[in-house]
């Protein structure tokens, strides 16, 4: 059985994706929606790698560890908040915000495909345990993914057709 390299995988789609939520809603703290919901998702994506603990050790995976799931402010978050204070809402910064969403979709994407992965296997090997987490949980990675994808939309004519 190979379900510990897909346990792993998600814990990696999921702690990757914590740290880009926090990255870019620091970097862009003047969008508010982005600061505080990139928070709240990225305290989900913590949320599930502690879902896959139990799991992990059944299925001889490495523990889920820390890595992009601390929620404590570094220096460098403060760095970027205040200099996306400073920036505002300037065209570069328009820029930015959609260069930022679009790697953050793609790994948002990423932590969707893995929980889709997973729950296969689970449904595999008939684990009823891990099939109800991983359909829990890819349900609200969907619904991350929905959320990027409709920041780009009402992003893009604000920043690309003004000027």
């Amino acid at each position: 059985m190979k379900l510990d390299k897909a346990i792993e995988d998600v814990h990696e789609a999921e702690s990757e994706l914590a740290t880009q939520l926090r990255s870019v809603g620091e970097r862009h703290a003047s969008e508010a929606d982005l600061y505080h919901l990139g928070h709240t998702l990225a305290r989900q994506c913590a949320e599930h790698a502690r879902r896959l603990a139990p799991f992990a050790e059944r299925y001889g995976a490495a523990p889920p560890g820390g890595s992009g799931m601390t929620q404590s402010p570094s220096v460098l978050e403060a760095l970027r908040r205040t200099g996306a204070k400073l920036i505002g809402k300037s065209e570069a910064s328009g820029l930015l915000l959609l260069r930022d969403l679009r790697h953050l979709y793609l790994a948002a994407q990423n932590a969707e495909i893995a929980w889709v992965i997973l729950l296969q296997a689970a449904r595999a090997v008939r684990d009823p345990e891990l099939i109800e987490a991983a359909t829990e949980c890819h349900e609200e990675a969907e619904a991350r993914g929905k959320w990027v994808r409709t920041r780009i939309k009402e992003s893009c004519p604000q920043v690309l057709a003004s000027g």
